[in-house]
């Protein structure tokens, strides 16, 4: 039987929400303590060129909610084929998720992804609750653009993304 919630089928939910293809992103930010933290997010976007703002969501039940909820600045990394394997890393929970990839890191000591497809650097301007996600709005400060096409999540896997629409 399908998990319903209020007369709505979830599972007809999510199926029609994974035929919209969507970026993927891996987020990271440290701790005042230096403690570094990170989750993978397809719900990213731009949200105003003037003033430069982006938006992405975070589960309010990721380990680390909280440490996002207390930094101030965040790095979103838009991940590239090459980083498949570290975004499906990120998506879980437990281990060292820093342990893998080659990460760099910012002049305020933020982890990043040099060969990333982009690379937005932020500072924490509002956190909006949106049920069981926090919606988090970065002012963005710096940027940084690579050379490889981004991937796509789709249907509950990585789509490459090819020649681009004329």
């Amino acid at each position: 039987m399908a998990e319903r919630l209020d007369d709505l089928d979830l599972t007809a939910f999510r199926s029609a929400l994974g035929r919209f293809p969507s970026g993927v992103t891996i987020v990271t930010t440290r701790s005042e303590a230096g403690t570094l933290h990170g989750f993978t997010a397809s719900s990213f976007a731009a949200l105003s060129l003037d003033p430069p703002l982006v938006l992405v969501c975070l589960d309010r039940g990721a380990t680390c909610f909280p440490d996002f909820m207390a930094a101030k600045r965040f790095v979103v990394n838009i991940v590239t084929p090459a980083h498949a394997e570290l975004a499906m890393r990120f998506a879980a929970k437990g281990e060292n998720k820093f342990a893998y990839g080659g990460f760099a890191f910012d002049e305020h000591g933020h982890p990043l992804l040099p060969d990333a497809a982009a690379v937005i650097g932020c500072e924490l301007e509002e956190a909006v609750p949106g049920g069981d996600h926090v919606i988090l709005i970065g002012r963005v400060r710096e940027t940084r653009t690579g050379g490889d096409e981004p991937v796509a999540w789709y249907r509950g896997g990585f789509l490459r993304l090819g020649e681009r629409a004329a």
